[in-house]
């Protein structure tokens, strides 16, 4: 025990560069990060380097044969070796395993881990790692469903994508398109983009990828041949759109969206989703844990947008699409809508900007899930901004619920869940703050995001929204 924290201390004085050179040279530490390509492409390193930067060291990278294999040795001003990291990207599905047989300190996944992965730690005996101990949200990304910029195509709906992908749907004249044969390019099966892929559209309806689609472990690569291919289609990240067009997104209640940054980041885009670091206990002060740190932290957003993700710092939606919303609402509603909270609803809307920051909770429970835990820190600085500089300033905190139960049971608990919130904000802040500073609404199932016919769509809805004026 008294070694490993001795070994760690000795590491935190490298790093902080007032160490010898042999000290730091003797206790070097060398480890991986491994998993997804999404993340582990170009982010990932870019990060370990900034994260270098920020701490005064250099990076050196090694050559590899392996595309998908980046060495970093970070070293200090002196030369002395700091930190040996061993990067690869060869899918999200590869990144538990190696948490488990020790290749990798940090794991990175463009998905959530799945039950059989959390098995496979349960019988490695290491903890959960789906708590926010554990789990990180790194950024936001969006599946973007793509196609040559001479397809003339505009939008699908989610069924119409799922048709083409499973090879149900083979001519583009069938879709509204100029008629032609639909080439199919995919990622590969270990890639978390395919299973995310798999999960939102295709295993959803009980379909599978057509066997003749053309597979890539390389995003950048499946975008350039779906760009140059007029018959095809393609999905991965919004990092690697590159050349070829993104497609607006319609649902079957009639809710298209479009792939913004706006609704990345509120999850409102139905493709969209959450890029993760997952970590086994983490000694502080180790290389490790001040590389995890350094990600987290706002210090990592030029680094994140830089690679062409999303970072999860505030954004305004256009005033007018926020109204928009209203009319989308009333064409959704229920019979048993309350006119006087709709009315409301409609003052609200008008003196109101909305932010990006929306709280969601676990599947059929009243917890935050770990982003909204991570968001509630983010609101709660904003807050404290608007105290110490005397603001006087709003913030609503509107909650919402899917369609489930009746208009005046849902408007009570959507009120309950924006309480939640507020006083998990309030918290957080650490100071005193007037009444009128933040307020609360519960709006029941007004302004749905998504259908409420699939557990996705009623998920996507039951939340809390941020509005500010």
């Amino acid at each position: 025990m008294y070694g490993r924290v001795l070994k760690a201390a000795l590491l935190s004085l490298c790093l902080g560069l007032v160490a010898s050179k042999n000290l730091c040279a003797q206790d070097a530490a060398r480890f991986g990060i491994y998993g997804s390509n999404t993340i582990g492409a170009r982010l990932m390193p870019n990060l370990v380097e900034a994260y270098a930067a920020s701490a005064g060291a250099s990076t050196e990278r090694s050559a590899s044969n392996d595309p998908e294999q980046v060495e970093l040795n970070l070293t200090n001003r002196t030369g002395a070796p700091l930190a040996q990291v061993d990067i690869r990207s060869h899918g999200s599905g590869t990144g538990i395993p190696a948490l488990i047989d020790g290749k990798a300190s940090i794991a990175m996944l463009s998905r959530p881990i799945s039950e059989k992965e959390t098995l496979a730690l349960q019988q490695a005996g290491l903890p959960d790692l789906r708590s926010a101990e554990y789990a990180h949200v790194l950024a936001m990304d969006g599946i973007l469903v793509f196609v040559s910029p001479k397809n003339p195509l505009a939008t699908l709906s989610l069924d119409e994508i799922a048709g083409i992908f499973a090879g149900t749907i083979r001519d583009w004249g069938a879709v509204g398109g100029v008629p032609g044969s639909i080439n199919v390019y995919a990622r590969d099966n270990k890639s978390g983009t395919f299973d995310t892929f798999n999960s939102l559209v295709l295993r959803t309806r009980n379909l599978a990828l057509r066997k003749d689609a053309k597979q890539f472990e390389s995003s950048e690569e499946l975008s350039d041949e779906v760009a140059r291919d007029p018959n095809g289609i393609g999905f991965s990240g919004f990092a690697y759109l590159r050349s070829a067009k993104a497609l607006d997104i319609a649902t079957e209640c009639g809710i298209t969206s479009k792939p913004t940054t706006f609704n990345v980041k509120s999850e409102e885009y139905p493709l969209s989703r959450r890029l993760f670091l997952y970590t086994k206990p983490l000694a502080n002060g180790t290389v490790p844990a001040n590389v995890l740190r350094y990600a987290l932290s706002m210090d990592a957003r030029p680094s994140i947008l830089a690679a062409g993700y999303i970072d999860q710092e505030f954004e305004w939606l256009d005033k007018g699409e926020h109204m928009l919303r209203f009319a989308k609402s009333l064409a959704l509603s229920d019979p048993d809508i309350d006119t006087a909270l709709l009315k409301q609803l409609a003052g609200d809307l008008q003196a109101y900007s909305r932010m990006s920051t929306t709280f969601r909770f676990d599947s059929n429970s009243a917890t935050l899930d770990n982003k909204s835990i991570a968001d509630v820190q983010r609101l709660a600085r904003f807050v404290r901004f608007l105290v110490e500089t005397r603001q006087s300033r709003t913030i609503i905190l509107a909650g919402f619920t899917d369609s489930v139960g009746d208009f005046a049971s849902n408007a009570t608990l959507s009120l309950t869940r924006a309480e939640q919130v507020k006083a998990a904000v309030i918290k957080a802040a650490g100071v005193a703050v007037p009444a009128e500073t933040i307020i609360t609404r519960g709006y029941s199932k007004l302004l749905p995001t998504a259908c409420n016919s699939s557990d996705a769509g009623r998920h996507s809805n039951r939340r809390v929204e941020s509005w500010f004026r």
